[in-house]
């Protein structure tokens, strides 16, 4: 997906450009790090991290699709957009971030508990303070109706 040069800074194309990257890092640790499950099977840091990465890769996929729709229908001013794919693509996109970051972060932890844990940690705070705005964003909304 090579966005047009007109829209590579719409928050959007930078937004599905992220969940393309996170979706190369989790496809990547998949496949190399995968390997490791059948030589320790008893490491369930490594299991959790990969089933994290299952779990974000499909959410990652629907929201660089929700992504580029949203896009199209901005550039068309006689459309609205339903408030039903703007929820669905802010769900996919949370759960996209919180999946595949805590994966990453438990990764991280293999190598070194301290770092992996500050990770973790801010991840966690970044996440929650996103689902915060997003709520009063949402509930500024619904009182403008």
């Amino acid at each position: 997906m090579v966005p047009e040069s007109s829209e590579v800074s719409s928050p959007s194309t930078t937004s599905a450009l992220i969940h393309t990257g996170l979706l190369s890092v989790g496809l990547s640790n998949l496949f190399w790090k995968g390997g490791e499950i059948t030589d320790n099977p008893d490491d369930m840091i490594l299991i959790l991290a990969m089933g994290l990465f299952c779990l974000a890769i499909p959410f990652q996929g629907l929201y660089i699709l929700l992504s580029r729709m949203i896009r199209e229908y901005d550039s068309s001013a006689n459309l609205v957009m339903p408030d039903s794919i703007l929820r669905l693509a802010s769900v996919c996109e949370m759960v996209s971030y919180g999946s595949g970051i805590t994966g990453f972060c438990l990764m991280l932890m293999r190598t070194s508990a301290i770092l992996g844990g500050i990770l973790l940690f801010s991840a966690v705070l970044v996440i929650l303070l996103a689902r915060t705005a997003m709520m009063k964003a949402y509930e500024a909304n619904q009182a403008a109706y």
